[in-house]
């Protein structure tokens, strides 16, 4: 549209214009055309910033998110991704529901750590199982294993690592025997995370060795009662008492992360709470 200055029939006076008035006119005409060509100008421009504007102003969905996503039921859809692996049925469109769900959804639905210790529980385990059955080679080496990305959660590429220590344990670093929390954890860990260390949880995760407890799907509504019995069972079967040297053996996992059950103390407490060394011991 500012083109149309090109366009506009306008002479100036040449040697046969002898009429001042006329000359006066046409200069007039300019002014007009001139002031003309800027206000449309100037309603071009704002139109062009309105249109702009109000295309900011859309919400948009980010690319990964997709409306049925933000349907899902997170614990109904970790229970279809663990019976689906359980059975040997097809897990893919359970693992892609989990890939692409907001990180809104998991704000809405993981909303106190009773909630967020069960999902993450879930998803460790699955994962464990399903990525074993996929390839049973990957365990030859347990530390690539379980260090490395595997799997994506709400856009977030993840480590079994990362769910075990970051999201379960309050981001302990997994060489500090529980001791130090990592200062580096990222905003969706800090965001997702369990805000407590709950050392039951030990023995809740399946690690893909015989040794590592057995398989469960752990439920909100009867987390603690379940992460009683699997604690119990575990150590009852673990735990050995050798009263004559005055001597208790306890699985390893209990020394890897010694902070997590406070220390020696804390040990003791636990194996005398669950009757497994006499309370009058001291081994």
């Amino acid at each position: 549209m500012i083109a149309l200055s090109t366009t506009h029939h306008q002479s100036y006076p040449s040697e046969n214009q002898a009429n001042n008035f006329s000359y006066i006119l046409e200069k007039m005409e300019m002014k007009f055309f001139i002031h003309d060509s800027r206000k449309l100008f100037l309603l071009l421009l704002l139109s062009v910033s309105v249109t702009f504007t109000a295309c900011a102003n859309k919400k948009k969905t980010p690319p990964h998110v997709t409306s049925s996503a933000e349907k899902v039921d997170l614990f109904q859809l970790s229970k279809n991704f663990y019976n689906a692996v359980k059975k040997g049925n097809s897990a893919g469109k359970y693992i892609e529901q989990l890939n692409h769900i907001s990180k809104e959804s998991l704000e809405n639905q993981l909303t106190n750590n009773t909630k967020k210790k069960a999902f993450w529980l879930n998803i460790y385990n699955t994962y464990v199982q399903y990525l074993l059955k996929e390839n049973p080679d990957l365990y030859k080496d347990r530390s690539s294993f379980f260090k490395d990305e595997r799997f994506t959660i709400a856009g977030e590429k993840m480590s079994l690592d990362d769910v075990e220590h970051g999201m379960i344990r309050d981001s302990r670093v997994k060489l500090s025997y529980g001791h130090l929390k990592d200062p580096f954890a990222s905003k969706f860990e800090k965001k997702f995370r369990v805000s407590e260390v709950d050392w039951r949880i030990h023995f809740a995760l399946n690690c893909g060795a015989k040794s590592c407890p057995p398989v469960s799907f752990y439920k909100v509504e009867t987390l603690d009662e379940q992460l009683e019995k699997s604690a119990q069972a575990y150590l009852k079967r673990e735990v050995k008492f050798n009263q004559k040297e005055n001597k208790v053996y306890v699985p390893r996992l209990m020394d890897w992360f010694r902070a997590d059950f406070e220390g020696k103390d804390g040990i003791i407490k636990i194996l005398k709470n669950y009757q497994l060394i006499p309370t009058s011991s001291d081994p």
